[in-house]
């Protein structure tokens, strides 16, 4: 026979106050991450944008080397020219200014080739003009080439 000490533990009260922990350090730990992760968003969107007028170019070329090396070879081309952290001046004459849709304004520089031209692109708040058959110096970034639109450049500063 068992007979009854007059101690009893109470089992299912420590094991509420487990669940209670463990849900408190979950919610903390879910918070933290929130945190944390807000903060680096709101660095990351704050963050000061690269514009070509800050930044040596890495590659100083004509606009018709640059339509030709994309007509020639656009795979060698994209590897050469389409990074972000590599910046081009390009030299060559205006065919068109225009402000796109997206209140970008963008200057078109005619090429040997006339499936390639370049497509100089500005931020919204840098409103840039230049009259057709102008010669233009204009650094950026090159983001590649699009079809029956010409080689893309963004984040594009006028120079000259």
């Amino acid at each position: 026979m068992r007979q009854d000490s007059g101690i009893r533990m109470d089992y299912s009260r420590s094991s509420k106050q487990l669940n209670i922990m463990t849900k408190k350090i979950i919610i903390i730990s879910v918070l933290a991450i929130l945190a944390i992760g807000g903060g680096i968003g709101y660095y990351l969107w704050n963050k000061p944008k690269t514009n070509a007028a800050d930044v040596k170019p890495n590659y100083v070329l004509p606009a018709d080397s640059l339509g030709a090396a994309f007509a020639k070879d656009e795979e060698a081309a994209n590897a050469k020219y389409v990074k972000d952290s590599v910046a081009l001046e390009i030299q060559g004459v205006v065919d068109t200014s225009f402000v796109n849709e997206g209140n970008e304004s963008v200057i078109r520089l005619t090429t040997s080739t006339p499936d390639y031209p370049v497509n100089c692109y500005f931020n919204a708040t840098d409103k840039a003009s230049a009259n057709k058959g102008e010669l233009v110096i204009i650094k950026g970034f090159c983001t590649g080439y699009l079809m029956m639109d010409g080689v893309q450049m963004t984040k594009c500063a006028r120079m000259k």
